[in-house]
């Protein structure tokens, strides 16, 4: 007997859809249909919008990669053989290294090395747009390995970044790649984040140009800059190598216009390049006795106790003789072998970076050597800011790499502090006055003349009465709270501004710069507004539709922060 209230029996036949008008004839398999929700329907249109991308321009090199990585994925130069179009195999034709004179005539050295330089006229900002945009397509097909579909950019640029070579980034991002926004980020700030701290020195060696950025509570407070940078070095290194190839061509006729050509076909870029990153060095100059003190090194006693028995082993710091550095180049005609004293090749760094056997008077603003750029940048900070940046100076760009150069920068700005303090006014009235024993009894007389002493009748001028709970809280404060370093120089290495951007990105920070597309291109670089200052007078606004339509994405105004 069947049981009413149970569920009722199904037949294979009915869940099979029939095949046809045939009743009787069985019917084909079929894959039943399911409905597939939009939101989760292609893991690939879903990472596309949560991923975000991170580039960073620089004037010589490409970085991009996802947001959360710790370093890029993508680093793309600008030199002439990366700039080349499809179909082109000329790099592989017999005889195509032996060609470089022919592809640098009419250019300057490094210039086809460069995306821009700092100086704008005469630069062509189409070709820098063409540039930027097949670096782009190239780290997306070969490194990131991504489509193009819209993603959400952050664009980690120099702060001092013109404004023609913003624009011309912009609207190339906007109008190839079609992100919905770009969030424009500092590069000293996101250095300065990178390394941990909420305050820094930001020492940019860069290639056209050394930049010194004052960081304080993720702030930039000031900026100065130099042209001695690594363009520079690479120049004084070209110079010497050229002359260790062909030791007569000073001594040709007519030297002002054979010079030019001969030197410049004598090496290549790539040759020199290389040169500079494996053996240029850097001398470590003098050392602030100070400094040396506080650091407890060895006693002079001590020290000769250990000369012998360092010699005996051979690995003493001073050597006895110049070693010779062997250099192999094969771009000269015909190929040579170099033999050159190792003493020689920090010759560029000291001509270049620290102005060495020139006096300061006879430099210019724009060519300060670099230790004394850091001593004037900390000697303009507030005395708070000062003590805490000089404290931590970080390195960073292509020349922060160079062997000795963060030791013989901070030996040479602690020689300033010591030599001349921290009093902007130095010259030889100053020497004069702190050398002559007369001139400072007199000063010391006139300020033991001064004002006459006030008699202790108020009670401000009493002794503050002890209290022990106030003492507490101060014990259980620097229990919490470790002391700050400051007031002593000191270097910190950090991450790079890429690292930055990548970790502030991955924490849904949101940057002071966000760029919407349909915005940027509908007005340009002229639709940004500039920040208005607060009114604190009290206004009415009614409560109509709209009123929250600026709560729900939509950006009204929008500025491009630093670069504005």
């Amino acid at each position: 007997m069947s049981n009413p209230g149970g569920p009722a029996h199904r037949n294979v036949a009915n869940i099979r859809s029939p095949g046809g008008t045939n009743t009787g004839a069985p019917a084909s398999p079929q894959t039943p249909l399911r409905g597939i929700s939009s939101a989760f329907g292609s893991p690939s249109a879903l990472r596309a919008e949560e991923d975000c991308v991170i580039l960073e321009v620089g004037s010589r090199y490409f970085r991009a990669g996802f947001a959360g990585d710790a370093v890029p994925k993508a680093i793309v130069d600008f030199g002439p053989e990366a700039q080349r179009r499809a179909g082109d195999y000329r790099q592989w034709k017999v005889g195509f290294e032996k060609e470089w004179r022919q592809r640098i005539q009419g250019s300057d050295w490094g210039a086809a090395y460069e995306l821009w330089r700092p100086d704008l006229r005469n630069l062509d900002l189409g070709l820098i747009g063409d540039k930027i945009d097949k670096a782009v397509r190239e780290a997306f097909a070969k490194h990131l390995l991504i489509d193009s579909r819209p993603r959400r950019f952050t664009l980690v640029l120099p702060s001092a970044l013109p404004l023609p070579l913003l624009s011309t980034i912009l609207d190339t991002l906007f109008t190839n790649f079609q992100p919905p926004t770009i969030s424009l980020m500092s590069s000293p700030v996101l250095a300065t984040a990178a390394a941990g701290l909420r305050a820094a020195l930001i020492v940019d060696i860069g290639w056209a140009e050394t930049v010194v950025t004052s960081i304080y509570e993720y702030r930039e407070v000031q900026c100065t800059r130099s042209i001695r940078a690594m363009k520079m070095l690479g120049q004084d290194m070209f110079e010497i190598l050229t002359e260790a190839i062909d030791p007569t061509r000073k001594h040709r006729e007519n030297e002002e216009t054979k010079s030019g050509e001969n030197s410049a076909n004598l090496l290549s870029f790539e040759e020199c390049e290389e040169v500079v990153t494996r053996l240029a060095w850097c001398k470590p100059g003098k050392k602030p006795e100070q400094n040396a003190q506080l650091r407890g090194l060895t006693p002079v006693k001590e020290e000769d106790e250990l000369r012998p028995s360092v010699r005996s082993l051979h690995i003493s710091g001073e050597s006895e003789g110049d070693q010779i550095a062997t250099i192999p180049l094969i771009s000269p005609s015909p190929p040579k072998t170099l033999r050159l004293p190792f003493s020689r090749l920090a010759e560029p760094c000291e001509n270049a970076l620290f102005a060495s056997g020139k006096p300061f008077q006879e430099l210019d603003d724009e060519e300060i050597p670099m230790h004394l750029l850091i001593y004037r940048s900390l000697l303009k900070l507030p005395i708070d800011v000062r003590s805490v940046c000089m404290a931590r100076i970080v390195f960073v760009g292509g020349g922060s790499k160079l062997t000795g150069l963060k030791g013989r920068v901070l030996n040479e700005v602690g020689a300033l502090i010591e030599e001349r303090g921290w009093d902007p006014v130095y010259g030889k009235a100053i020497d004069q006055l702190r050398n002559n024993p007369k001139l400072r009894k007199t000063r010391n007389r006139q300020i033991d003349e001064g004002p006459t002493e006030i008699l202790r009748t108020s009670a401000s001028f009493l002794d503050q009465e002890h209290d022990p709970i106030e003492e507490a809280l101060k014990r259980e404060a620097r229990k919490i709270d470790p002391p700050v370093e400051a007031g002593n120089l000191r270097a910190i290495e950090s991450l790079g501004a890429w690292s930055g951007g990548s970790m502030l990105s991955q924490l849904k920070i949101p940057a002071i710069s966000v760029i919407d597309r349909e915005q940027w291109l509908q007005h340009g670089a002229s639709g940004a507004s500039r920040g208005v200052e607060i009114s604190m007078t009290a206004q009415r606004q009614s409560m109509g539709p709209g009123a929250f339509k600026s709560g729900a994405g939509e950006r009204s105004s929008w500025t491009l922060g630093l670069w504005g």
